[in-house]
């Protein structure tokens, strides 16, 4: 199993293909300008004492040196032991309203941003807690199963926008649903859901899947979010260049207010609570209070462990093809010219 020391730093790949497409570029022009200055029998002989091959080893020795220096910069690390690691704590599925009046910025930058950036705190703060995220929209997908690589939950929650279904809606049911069975039903405790929303034109038969997830003993957080108050909804201009505001057939700008009535009804009926998010209302931190409290269970899960640094192996190799490059020279000496 490899992990990264620094995960942060992997916009240096994109540094790196600028580099490679730069020595392409360079490699092209170069011939071409001195055939353009010297003309094309001079700009020969000029190129004479040059080896075709042997600068095309040292372009490769350059781009391949770099790669290395890029991977060793971000520290790869190999776990050894693959072990089974036993924590206590409870299941929590993460349900994300990405419909598109998510786009809304009544809340900065978007309901859906903020909504996106306040779920990742909550799921770094957690200690032993399984958690997986649901989105949903017109209907509901699992996007990450239970897991307690929370690193890995967030990669899938981070990945979240209004466009991932193209269902539009907002299947609060549906979301409920899927949540559920990603839960362990014979378990009637241990376990929760946080239903992010805002709460706007929910579609299926709500009160029947409330009583299913009573009945599995699912305690039901909601969160809305966005301000009572309609704000118009930002959407890509129809000529793909900027952003306009949402209209209907008729031509008028739509709104959207977040509708708190279901989602007070769902945390009500399950036992849970109904938090509003909004610019300084912590929502996630007395949720997370409130699961503390909760009963735990033993989890079980099998994890790397043992890692060890492997940038070492990396770096190497980069600078002795790096050194290699400079070495090596671009001239050779012709034994015709010699005699």
């Amino acid at each position: 199993m490899v992990k990264f020391a620094h995960p942060g730093l992997f916009w240096l790949f994109l540094l790196f293909a600028g580099i490679v497409a730069l020595i392409i570029v360079y490699r092209i022009r170069r011939k071409n300008d001195l055939r353009l200055l010297a003309g094309e029998d001079l700009s020969d002989k000029l190129l004479d004492d040059f080896s075709p091959a042997m600068r095309l080893i040292k372009e490769n020795l350059l781009i391949w040196g770099l790669l290395f220096l890029v991977i060793a910069a971000i520290g790869p690390k190999v776990g050894k032991k693959l072990a089974e690691v036993k924590r206590r704590g409870i299941d929590v599925i993460i349900t994300l309203d990405t419909s598109v009046s998510m786009r809304a910025e009544d809340i900065k930058p978007s309901r859906l941003e903020r909504a996106k950036y306040e779920a990742g705190k909550f799921i770094e703060g957690l200690q032993g807690d399984r958690v997986g995220v649901v989105t949903f929209a017109g209907t509901a997908y699992l996007q990450c199963p239970l897991t307690l690589d929370y690193s890995a939950a967030k990669l899938f929650l981070d990945a979240l926008d209004t466009g991932v279904i193209g269902t539009q809606g907002t299947a609060i049911a549906d979301a409920i649903l899927t949540a559920a069975k990603a839960l362990d039903s014979k378990d009637k405790k241990h376990k929760a859901v946080i239903l992010i929303s805002d709460g706007e034109d929910h579609e299926g038969d709500i009160e029947n899947v409330i009583e299913q997830a009573e009945n599995e003993g699912i305690v039901i957080y909601t969160i809305g979010v966005g301000s009572s108050t309609g704000t118009p909804i930002p959407v890509p201009s129809a000529d793909g260049v900027g952003m306009e505001f949402k209209k209907d057939r008729s031509g008028r700008i739509v709104t959207t207010a977040m509708e708190e009535t279901v989602l007070r009804q769902i945390a009500n009926a399950t036992g849970g609570r109904f938090y509003s998010l909004n610019q300084t209302t912590d929502a996630f931190g007395k949720i997370y209070k409130e699961i503390l409290q909760m009963d735990k269970k033993d989890l079980r899960s099998h994890e790397y462990s043992d890692y060890q640094e492997r940038y070492q192996i990396f770096l190497a190799i980069g600078l002795l093809l790096l050194i290699t490059e400079v070495v090596l020279p671009e001239k050779i000496r012709r034994k015709a010219e010699e005699e």
